[in-house]
């Protein structure tokens, strides 16, 4: 146990020097297949509890991984959107100020980003493969609407 928390504690610490030394802007943390985008301005706060690691900006918790089912990280100087085709076994509709996702994977999780990378909703995949992502209550611009296979840019006029 000793020896898990040693390697957990060097984990944090060379991330904060890793963030130090590049000047960048966001750290990128993968757990399970899906990226989570965290500015360092925000101040993020890491904890590790029992094997869990846990990120919160302001309180409100963006992250809680399980660090037995690994982790990986990276360091970025602009947001990394990861934009791609819309997959055939997944898609997206745009309408009304709604996003509406279908053919996606039941319990996955969709992500609302702003261009800056600042989480602003998220909404699970319902048991029928869909999720009505509704954008009308977000300000107007550009947003990245992401799940685990595909990111789209979408503009709330």
């Amino acid at each position: 146990m000793k020896k898990l928390k040693f390697y957990l504690m060097l984990l944090v610490m060379l991330m904060a020097t890793s963030a130090k030394a590049d000047n960048v802007k966001y750290l990128v943390l993968n757990s399970g297949g899906e990226e989570t985008v965290i500015a360092l301005a925000d101040e993020p706060v890491m904890t590790i509890t029992e094997g869990t690691l846990k990120v919160t900006v302001a309180g409100v918790e963006k992250l809680s991984a399980d660090l037995s089912q690994g982790l990986t990280y990276s360091f970025s100087e602009t947001v990394p959107t990861a934009i791609q085709e819309v997959l055939d076994n997944e898609s997206s509709r745009l309408e009304q100020g709604h996003v509406y996702i279908a053919h996606a994977r039941a319990g996955e999780t969709v992500r609302v980003f702003t261009v800056d990378g600042k989480l602003v909703a998220s909404q699970r995949i319902n048991s029928e493969g869909t999720a009505d992502i509704d954008l009308t209550t977000l300000g107007k611009g550009l947003y990245i609407v992401k799940s685990a296979k595909t990111s789209i840019k979408v503009m709330n006029k």
